[in-house]
């Protein structure tokens, strides 16, 4: 049995500088890569990933993995799961930083039976995801768990 306190993960990405602002980001384990660039608010042309665009998609992804996780555990599914993230950026003391971010994790469930489980696993991902933990901006959450719509049956 592994010990969770002692437990070092290591992970690798390499950037590639192509031209101008923008490089190829990749990493050994992944089947991809991406271009990405300075953003439009930093004088870059704004046609591809940002890092700040990367930024928020890592905490949005990272809730949607943790999210699934916790889903397996608690035994229940769901029929969607879309999670929208946005984050301001001010100066602070001369330098740009992520100040606030919001998440609007929207998840769709099948039926009544399974809400009281979808919003603990909503609850345990807030707490547990690694890299909304990792971050010092202030990351709030607006999660929310709905049920399916259920349409009438024809009665013909």
């Amino acid at each position: 049995m592994s010990d969770k306190t002692t437990k070092q993960i290591v992970f690798d990405a390499q950037l590639s500088w192509l031209s101008d602002k923008k490089g190829r980001l990749t990493a050994p384990e992944v089947d991809s890569s991406l271009i990405v660039a300075t953003p439009k608010e930093f004088g870059g042309e704004g046609n591809d990933w940002s890092p700040e665009h990367l930024l928020l998609g890592a905490l949005s992804s990272c809730f949607m993995t943790t999210y699934l996780s916790f889903m397996q555990k608690l035994r229940f599914s769901m029929l969607q799961l879309d999670c929208p993230v946005e984050g301001k950026v001010e100066l602070v003391d001369g330098r740009y930083k992520f100040t606030e971010i919001n998440v609007y994790p929207k998840i769709v469930i099948a039926g009544e039976a399974d809400l009281e489980k979808a919003n603990l696993a909503m609850e345990k991902t807030h707490k547990y995801c690694l890299v909304g933990n990792s971050l010092n901006a202030a990351i709030h959450y607006h999660g929310q768990v709905t049920v399916a719509a259920t349409s009438p049956v024809d009665n013909l």
